[in-house]
């Protein structure tokens, strides 16, 4: 610390209470440093979480106040993109995948190139990183197995791998043989099976996560990039961003048994409690609302968002919005559709999740 010693006193005539004086400000300085300078913690309580793929960090905000609490940045090799992330059943580990490559720029920029990717495990209680796994292509995203004791992730590349390691010491487990470019890897609510969309391929994969064998590759639309959960645990949204569609995959079946052709690019699709769908358009600043009636479904509305609707979350009423070239969360009535709220986080967001 530097101590500047003001000039116009006179204390010349005094070094007894010079010294005192310098000896009282040290101390007031010293207490002062160490009561405004604690270690910060952003995850004590309920947390909204957004991943900040601009700069690998994680924007936090508090769920019932709506305000920004902060940032937490990941230790990260560099030249990574933070990409998606996957919970433990405790909300106590987070599994974060960084590909050497920038989704937000697009899926298909990965042909032709070679780049390692790394799986984060964040620890919630210190807010840092406690093991990173190098894995040898690019990954799209991480997720935890429902016990925790492992953790998955994809090889975006002809490879077609998925990759699953012990968590409590990063050993690699087994590699499960998939289709080319396998993207988002998901498990299925009751943890029965383990989904993988292929984006060189026309199917999802079903994978037994006990023996970690492939069940079944289900036919869909060409070129499928993402999986997401559906209207209820049996049923998986497949989206399709060449093709401009969405399937329905039936789980206790193993079979698609619906579709809808769309308009725009899906970037991310939910179903709202009210059994609302709310589909993200690429490109478009839009949430499109479909609703399904006498076996058809119908563009019930829309909402106008910043640049860029990403990826969606409901929560207490509200519909919580990540738009990655806005850098911003909108927060809007799921009812109403009125926007009540924008809140700035990180560059480029591409996820946001709750944990209680």
């Amino acid at each position: 610390m530097n101590f500047i010693r003001n000039e116009t006193l006179s204390f010349k005539g005094n070094v007894f209470f010079m010294r005192l004086t310098y000896s009282l400000s040290l101390l007031v300085i010293l207490f002062s440093c160490k009561e405004n300078d604690p270690q910060t913690f952003y995850l004590n309580g309920p947390s909204v979480i957004v991943v900040n793929g601009g700069d690998n960090s994680l924007s936090v905000i508090d769920p019932e106040t709506q305000e920004y609490r902060g940032r937490i940045f990941i230790s990260s090799p560099n030249n990574t993109f933070a990409h998606h992330i996957g919970i433990n059943s405790d909300a106590s580990k987070f599994a974060i995948a960084l590909p050497e490559y920038d989704f937000s720029a697009g899926h298909n920029g990965l042909h032709g190139q070679q780049v390692k990717g790394y799986v984060a495990i964040l620890n919630r209680l210190t807010e840092k990183v406690e093991r990173s796994i190098e894995v040898p292509y690019a990954n799209h995203n991480a997720v935890f197995s429902p016990d925790g004791t492992e953790v998955w992730t994809g090889l975006v590349s002809h490879t077609g791998k998925l990759l699953v390691y012990q968590t409590s010491n990063g050993s690699l487990v087994k590699d499960i043989n998939v289709g080319s470019d396998p993207h988002e890897v998901l498990f299925s609510e009751d943890g029965k099976y383990v989904l993988v969309t292929g984006m060189e391929t026309s199917f999802l994969s079903i994978i037994d996560p006990v023996k970690k064998e492939l069940i079944r590759d289900v036919k869909v639309d060409p070129f499928p990039t993402n999986v997401w959960y559906g209207k209820d645990a049996n049923q998986v949204i497949i989206e399709n961003s060449n093709q401009n569609s969405l399937n329905f995959v039936d789980l206790s079946l193993k079979q698609g048994t619906d579709y809808i052709d769309l308009p725009f690019t899906p970037g991310f699709s939910k179903f709202a409690p009210n059994g609302e769908l709310w589909i993200c358009a690429k490109g478009q600043n839009f949430v499109y609302i479909y609703e399904k009636k006498d076996g058809h479904w119908n563009q019930k509305g829309s909402i106008a968002t910043e640049n860029d609707p990403h990826a969606l979350m409901f929560l207490n009423g509200n519909t919580w919005l990540v738009n990655q070239k806005q850098n911003t969360v909108e927060i809007f009535n799921t009812t109403t559709k009125e926007k009540k709220k924008s809140i700035n986080v990180g560059p480029k967001p591409n996820a946001i999740v709750y944990i209680p």
